[in-house]
């Protein structure tokens, strides 16, 4: 079961993501309308950890290696007619083995794409949501980030 729940028009998720680097490119999830960091929801008694192993090896068939924790991210957004509060954790990772650059189809989600984007390209694609771009600029410390874009008070 996952942790996420709706009530009315008002949606809470908990979710996780993965910085995967390459050279000089990252790995991006496409979902047919914009590009975001590979991740997703996170199941009741899993930690945020295990989440990403299990997602990794669903959508990917890979194994990856938690590396550290990049940002906390209290996330309010308002998607159609609904109201988000999320709290997404971003991970530093790596794979076990390696990915070829070419564009990989999600084994769990098959509208899901997966392909290695340069970072000098970050910015001329449609990349959501866009104040993760900080996390790609790997630092010392943890981040907490609040992200207000919602217009629910």
């Amino acid at each position: 079961m996952y942790i996420n729940f709706r009530h009315d028009n008002k949606c809470f998720n908990f979710r996780v993501a993965s910085v995967i680097k390459k050279d000089d490119k990252i790995l991006l999830s496409w979902d047919g309308n914009f590009y975001t960091l590979p991740g997703g929801r996170v199941m009741f008694g899993e930690t945020t950890e295990n989440a990403l192993k299990r997602i990794a090896k669903e959508d990917l068939n890979v194994n990856v290696k938690i590396l550290k924790l990049l940002s906390i991210n209290e996330n309010f957004f308002d998607y159609g007619e609904d109201h988000y509060h999320e709290i997404l954790l971003v991970y530093l990772c790596e794979f076990d083995k390696d990915l070829k650059d070419e564009t990989i189809i999600s084994k769990r989600e098959p509208h899901k794409r997966f392909t290695f984007i340069p970072y000098k390209e970050l910015l001329n694609v449609n990349f959501k949501p866009e104040f993760l771009l900080s996390d790609l600029q790997i630092s010392d410390n943890t981040q907490i980030i609040i992200h207000n874009i919602s217009k629910q008070e």
